[in-house]
């Protein structure tokens, strides 16, 4: 039996775990999965640069039948300033469908200023399942199903 609407969106606070550097929120009558993968600036020598990149999930449903589609949103963007210029740099990438990205970065050297602090190590990684999983799964429990397109 599928969970009506209000409760199921009720319920996703719960789903929100602490260790996790991801969060769940309801907008609407959607559920957004929300993740900012990196957001640092970095100080070197001779250089200043920053980065952020970002990665959601947005759920919606069709109430009437029961079924959920998933849309995926990525952003990237960066700056950086040196003794060659300065240069400007961003992407956002939209899909709806299944997909799989995994992706980590490490940077040695210089000084990173992030929400934990400072470092001189900038590493991060990211893997789209790891917030997409417990979500699809939840929603499967709750007796809603993935709605069905062109490539399955």
């Amino acid at each position: 039996m599928t969970t009506p609407l209000a409760e199921l969106l009720a319920s996703v606070p719960a789903l929100n775990d602490p260790a996790e550097p991801f969060t769940y929120v309801v907008k609407g009558d959607t559920i957004v999965g929300e993740w900012d993968i990196v957001s640092a600036k970095s100080l070197y020598p001779t250089a200043f640069e920053t980065i952020d990149k970002k990665f959601k999930v947005i759920i919606e449903f069709d109430e009437k039948k029961g079924t959920w589609k998933p849309k995926e949103k990525s952003s990237e963007s960066g700056a950086k300033v040196s003794g060659g210029g300065i240069s400007f740099g961003g992407s956002s990438n939209s899909f709806s469908g299944k997909s799989s990205n995994k992706e980590f970065g490490f940077t040695l050297g210089g000084a990173h200023k992030t929400k934990d602090g400072i470092s001189a190590v900038l590493a991060y990684s990211f893997d789209s399942d790891k917030i997409k999983k417990p979500l699809f799964d939840f929603l499967e429990t709750k007796g809603w199903k993935r709605k069905k397109g062109l490539f399955g």
